[in-house]
């Protein structure tokens, strides 16, 4: 895969919501952790890319290969991401593209992610996999349904995201210094009006969020 691409795996959350003895990091399918998943899969397509797994100390991580570097996150998502690429940048290691992807999400899917590098042209910052949504939406608070939401031009999206590094990083620093929170990088981008674009990908690409959901992943995998 192309060189100057590299990859953030996002690892470092503190599984708050798996309600798990265990990080969800950690957690074994199929032999495999959670997040060795996610990191056999891009040693094997992206062999010539620095790959940088932002984790937390809980998480554990073996037999690193010469192109991946283990990189101590913070307190929230942005504040991770953030220094994730405050050391690719003060060691010269950016590429033109930056490739960012959560690694509760062990799904995997080679040709969606080809699309998603092809969608980026000239005028596109940054671009994310998402699915339409198709479910019908409702407002809750206490398990009470408070309003139907319109849903026709309704995406989820996730991750792998990919950017403009550059542009990437100068969105997460405005976000920090604005004191903004964000769902996910591509929200950064928005804010600070670079272009971005969503590439339709399988709806297997969920995420790791609760304890049940390991089941459904051993399912799928």
């Amino acid at each position: 895969m192309n060189s100057n691409i590299s990859v953030v795996l996002l690892g470092a959350g503190s599984s708050r919501r798996f309600k798990s003895s265990q990080i969800k990091q950690n957690v074994i399918i199929n032999k495999v952790s959670i997040l060795n998943h996610s990191r056999l899969f891009f040693n094997k397509y992206f062999p010539e890319s620095n790959i940088f797994i932002v984790s937390n100390r809980k998480v554990v991580i073996n037999k690193l290969k010469n192109n991946e570097t283990i990189i101590y996150g913070s307190s929230s998502r942005l504040k991770s991401l953030h220094v994730a690429l405050e050391n690719i940048f003060q060691n010269n290691l950016q590429t033109k593209y930056t490739l960012i992807h959560d690694v509760a999400r062990p799904i995997l899917n080679i040709n969606d992610i080809k699309k998603l590098i092809a969608s980026m042209k000239s005028d596109i910052d940054a671009s994310t996999l998402g699915y339409p949504l198709t479910n019908a939406l409702k407002d809750v608070k206490n398990n009470k349904i408070l309003n139907n939401l319109y849903k026709d031009k309704l995406w989820s999206s996730f991750t792998p995201q990919i950017f403009k590094t550059t542009k990437l990083y100068e969105s997460i620093v405005k976000t920090i210094s604005n004191g903004y929170h964000i769902d996910d990088d591509i929200e950064a981008m928005m804010m600070n009006d670079f272009n971005c674009s969503i590439v339709r990908s399988s709806p297997d690409n969920i995420k790791v969020t609760f304890l049940e959901d390991i089941e459904v992943i051993k399912r799928l995998l």
